[in-house]
């Protein structure tokens, strides 16, 4: 379709004409800055039909023009009574016509990108959902058997063993230490309330762990008495 007069789309995608092309393809006689309000007094609204724009003359300075909606231009053209005006109305009838066979096509293509959006935000929910549900899912029976053998075994080797005066002593009192600083470490009531995304957390703590200086001293102490014994 040869292009008579240029036409873009707004921000809304409504297709708008520039008021001075319009004006000098039909060909006016009268200036712009007077024909412009003349064709408004038609019953056009500022805002809605048209908006005022700033267009730079040929001589630099800025000069007034108009970004003028299809269906104002073509009744524009009409109220013209010429053949220019005819000319210009029926192109701006092919030219909407054309881009309403394309509206499918963007309307499809803004559908699939919708749907691509929906999907990924979808994805993200579910992922959200599966680490609230990781976060929050407590540790199964095998695995706090695991952690209470492992701490057992941790608890003991740092007494010196079941045989060392320290364990018959004062076990209860270190694995009773144990317990408050693993669950003050976690803050968890219980040790079966640990998430199960911190398990291999959980074992790394009890390897990791050692007496604090003055248990150590009290363990020492006891054991002690089995050397001079």
């Amino acid at each position: 379709m040869n292009q008579l007069i240029e036409t873009t789309t707004n921000e809304q995608g409504e297709i708008i004409v520039s008021g001075r092309e319009l004006h000098e393809f039909l060909e006016v006689k009268t200036s712009y800055k007077d024909w412009f309000p003349r064709m408004v007094e038609y019953g056009f609204v500022d805002g809605i039909d048209f908006s005022s724009i700033l267009s730079e003359s040929s001589g630099g300075r800025p000069s007034k023009n108009h970004a003028i909606k299809i269906d104002m231009a073509k009744e524009i053209s009409m109220i013209q009574r010429n053949e220019k005006g005819k000319q210009a109305r029926q192109y701006f009838i092919e030219v909407e016509k054309h881009y309403k066979q394309q509206l499918p096509q963007y309307n499809s293509l803004e559908l699939a990108l919708k749907a691509a959006l929906e999907h990924e935000q979808a994805i993200k929910e579910i992922k959200t959902d599966v680490d609230y549900l990781k976060g929050s899912m407590r540790i199964d029976s095998l695995q706090q058997q695991e952690i209470q053998q492992a701490a057992k075994q941790s608890i003991v080797q740092a007494l010196g063993g079941k045989d060392s005066v320290a364990y018959q002593e004062i076990s209860k009192k270190v694995f009773s230490a144990f317990w408050n600083e693993f669950k003050r470490y976690f803050q968890v009531p219980r040790y079966g309330d640990i998430p199960k995304i911190k398990h291999d957390e959980a074992l790394r703590f009890i390897s990791l762990w050692r007496p604090s200086t003055s248990l150590q001293m009290e363990i020492d102490q006891c054991n002690s008495q089995m050397a001079f014994g």
